[in-house]
C-alpha cells in the first residue's frame, strides 16, 4: 500500500469516529497565548442532535429533499465505500474505531514563527494542531494504533514528548513532498498534527508540541490572557472560532520594518514628493497595531439561533484607520415607518462625518505624502474655475447628518425570463434580480444635490444624465440607487420619497420581538435581514449563472445534476425566516449580536 494511502487510512479512521464525541472540550487551557487561530466544536455530538431539531434540519428530512440529499449523500457514499473496501483488503474496518473518541475537537495553528533574511522572507514555520476528547486515554489509542499497523504490516516510528509516547506516520503528498503525521494523546486528550519530513521541520514540531504538552513555553495560557478573554461571549459549552490580530499585525511589522531598510528616497525633488513614503510610516499611519484579537461564537436555544463576533480594539490605541471606530455614535438605529416591510436586508447606523473626514485626511497624509497634495491641488483648482461655486465643506461634508442607511430589495422567486438564459450571460440581468438604496441623511438636500451636479460637471459632465438617475432626492435624504429597476418593491419605495409605509418594518412584530432579544434598536448600528428572500434571489440567479459555468472545466457535472434537485422555492421558503444583528462600540472595541429566531409558522418538532 502506497505511503499516501496510510495517512488517508489514519485520517478516515480519525473522521469516522468524530461523531461519536460526547465532552466539551476546552483548547483554550492548553494553547499558549500567541497562537495564531483556534476553531473548536465543544460536543460534536450535541451539535449533531440540535442541527438534527433544527430548521435547516428538518428541510433536509423533507420528502421533497430527497432526492438531492440522496444523490449527494449517494456520492459520499461510493467514495467511502472504496475507501471501505481499499482497507477491507488489509482486514481494516472503520466501524472498528468509532468508540475512540468521545467529546468536542478543535483545530489550532500555533507556535508560528516568521524567520526574514536580510531582504526578504526566508521561511514561516507553525505547528498546526488537531485536539479531541478520546475514549480510554492514551493507552486506548496506543492499543488502537497497534492493531492498526500490524493490520497494514507497517511500522510506525514511536518518541517520547513530553512523556507522552507519539506515533510518527509517514506518508507522501500530491507534490511528492514526505510527509509526517505525529498522533498521540496525553491524559484524555488526541492530538495529532504534521511536518514536513526534514530534520529541521522535525525538530521544530518536536520541541514546539513539546512545549504545549507540559505548558512551558514562557507565555500565559489563553484562558489567562486578556486578548482571550475579554471575549466575553465564548463560554465553555459555545462553539467559536478565534483569530490572534496581534500575532498577524506584530508579524507584518516585522516584515514591513524589513522593507523600510530598503527603502531609498528618490534623489530627484519632485520625484520624491510624488512617491509614497517610507514603509515604516505608511505601517504605522494606518494604526493596525491597535487589532489584538477576533472572534466568533454560535450557540443554539430551543430551536434559535445566536451568533456573536467581537473585535478588540483598545481605544487608547486606536489610530488612523482604526481610530475610524470612534466615529460610530450610539443611537436608535431601527426603521422609520418609511421603510417597507418588503425589504429582504436594512441596515442603519449614525457617525460621525467630521471625525471619518479628518482621520481619513490625517490618514492618507501621512500614508500619502505629497502625491495626495499634488491631486488635492489639481481638484481644488478645477472647483475653483467651476461656473457656480462649491464648497465641499459646507454644501456636503458639514450638510451630511451622519445617518446612513441601506436597505435592499430582491425581485420574487420565478422572476426570471426563461428566454434570457444563455452562455453569454448579459450582467444587467443579474444586477436587476437585486437592488440597493443606500439613503444618507442630509440638512439641505436641494444644497447637496446642487454641490454633486456641479461635481459631475467639473470633472466628467458626459455621464451628468446617466449620473443623476442614480441619485434622488427624498424627505431630508438622498437616495443613492443600484440596480433593481425591475424590481416593483424598490421602485414603489423610491416613489414614496420617504412617506410612511402602510406595511413598514417598522410595525414588523416579528423584527421587534427578535430586536428585544438582542437589546432593542439602540447601538452602534442594527441590520435586518429577510432570509426567505434572499433564497428568491439565488433561485432567480442560478438559471442564469449555470449556462456560463458549464463551460468551466473546473466545476464538475455533479454539481449541476444535483441543483436540479433541488424542490421548488415554495417548498423551502418555510424553513427559512429573519435575522437580526447589533454593533455597539465599547472602549475594548466592537462588538456585535445576532439572532435567528425559529421561522414563523414552521411546526417545531417535540423534544426526545
Amino acid at each position: 500500500m502506497k505511503k499516501a494511502v496510510l495517512v488517508t487510512s489514519i485520517a478516515a479512521v480519525s473522521l469516522s469516529v468524530t461523531l461519536n464525541m460526547g465532552a466539551a472540550i476546552a483548547p483554550e487551557t492548553i494553547l499558549p497565548e500567541s497562537t495564531l487561530a483556534v476553531l473548536t466544536v465543544r460536543d460534536l455530538q450535541k451539535e449533531q442532535a440540535e442541527f438534527q431539531a433544527s430548521a435547516m434540519g428538518l428541510l433536509l428530512k423533507d420528502p421533497a429533499m430527497q432526492p438531492f440529499c440522496e444523490y449527494v449523500s449517494g456520492h459520499m457514499t461510493e467514495a467511502i465505500k472504496g475507501l471501505n473496501e481499499e482497507l477491507g483488503k488489509k482486514n481494516i474496518k472503520l466501524s472498528d474505531y468509532k468508540d475512540i473518541l468521545n467529546g468536542g475537537a478543535a483545530f489550532a495553528l500555533t507556535s508560528v514563527k516568521l524567520t526574514l533574511s536580510d531582504s526578504d522572507v526566508e521561511d514561516v514555520s507553525a505547528l498546526p494542531l488537531l485536539m479531541a476528547e478520546i475514549n480510554g486515554g492514551s493507552e486506548k489509542l496506543k492499543a488502537t494504533l497497534d492493531d492498526l499497523q500490524a493490520k497494514l504490516e507497517m511500522t510506525f516510528s514511536s518518541e517520547e514528548i513530553a512523556g507522552n509516547e507519539f506515533r510518527r506516520i509517514t506518508g507522501t503528498n500530491d507534490d511528492d513532498d514526505d510527509v509526517i503525521l505525529w498522533v498521540g494523546a496525553s491524559g484524555s486528550i488526541l492530538y495529532v498534527t504534521a511536518s514536513q519530513n526534514s530534520e529541521e521541520d522535525m525538530s521544530y514540531t518536536r520541541e514546539h508540541l513539546g512545549k504545549i504538552l507540559s505548558k512551558t513555553t514562557g507565555e500565559k495560557l489563553l484562558a489567562e490572557s486578556d486578548l482571550f478573554t475579554k471575549h466575553t461571549r465564548i463560554t465553555p459549552d459555545r462553539n467559536y472560532a478565534w483569530v490572534n490580530l496581534d500575532t498577524i499585525t506584530q508579524n507584518a511589522k516585522a516584515l514591513v520594518a524589513l522593507k523600510d531598510k530598503a527603502y531609498v528616497q528618490p534623489a530627484d525633488l519632485m520625484e520624491a514628493m510624488m512617491s509614497l513614503p517610507r514603509p515604516m510610516v505608511i505601517y504605522n499611519a494606518l494604526g493596525l497595531g491597535a487589532l489584538k484579537s477576533w472572534s466568533m461564537t454560535c450557540w443554539s436555544e430551543n430551536g434559535n439561533e445566536w451568533f456573536a463576533c467581537n473585535l478588540v480594539c483598545p481605544q487608547n490605541e486606536r489610530r488612523g484607520l482604526t481610530s475610524l471606530l470612534d466615529a460610530y455614535v450610539t443611537s436608535d438605529c431601527g426603521p422609520t415607518e418609511s421603510i417597507p416591510a418588503s425589504v429582504m436586508s436594512f441596515s442603519k447606523s449614525q457617525v460621525d462625518m467630521k471625525k471619518i473626514w479628518e482621520t481619513i485626511d490625517s490618514v492618507t497624509t501621512e500614508a500619502t505624502g505629497g502625491f495626495k497634495a499634488m491631486m488635492l491641488s489639481g481638484i481644488q483648482q478645477a472647483l475653483a474655475n467651476a461656473p457656480k461655486k462649491i464648497d465641499l465643506t459646507a454644501d456636503v461634508l458639514d450638510n451630511l447628518t451622519g445617518e446612513i442607511v441601506t436597505v435592499s430589495f430582491t425581485a420574487p422567486a420565478g422572476s426570471v425570463d426563461s428566454s434570457k438564459i444563455s452562455e453569454n450571460l448579459d450582467p444587467e440581468v443579474i444586477k436587476n434580480l437585486m437592488g440597493s438604496v443606500y439613503i444618507l441623511g442630509v440638512k439641505d438636500e436641494d444644497r447637496f444635490m446642487s454641490a454633486v451636479e456641479g461635481v459631475i460637471d467639473v470633472m466628467n459632465p458626459g455621464i451628468m444624465e446617466a449620473a443623476m438617475e442614480f441619485i434622488k432626492k427624498t424627505d431630508g435624504y438622498v437616495a443613492i440607487v443600484s440596480g433593481g429597476k425591475d424590481i416593483p418593491a424598490l421602485q414603489a419605495f423610491l416613489k414614496a420619497e420617504g412617506k410612511p409605509q402602510e406595511k413598514s418594518l417598522a410595525k414588523c412584530k416579528a423584527l421587534q420581538d427578535a430586536a428585544a432579544k438582542i437589546g432593542g434598536f439602540q447601538g452602534s448600528g442594527f441590520g435586518y435581514s429577510n432570509n426567505k428572500q434572499a433564497l428568491a434571489f439565488l433561485y432567480n440567479m442560478w438559471p442564469l449563472i449555470a449556462p456560463a459555468l458549464k463551460s468551466s472545466e473546473d466545476i464538475p457535472e455533479e454539481v449541476f445534476i444535483a441543483f436540479e434537485k433541488l424542490p421548488d422555492f415554495q417548498v423551502i421558503e418555510k424553513y427559512l425566516g429573519i435575522g437580526a444583528t447589533k454593533g455597539q462600540l465599547t472602549p475594548d472595541g466592537l462588538e456585535s449580536v445576532g439572532y435567528y429566531p425559529w421561522p414563523e409558522g414552521l411546526e417545531k418538532p417535540l423534544a426526545p
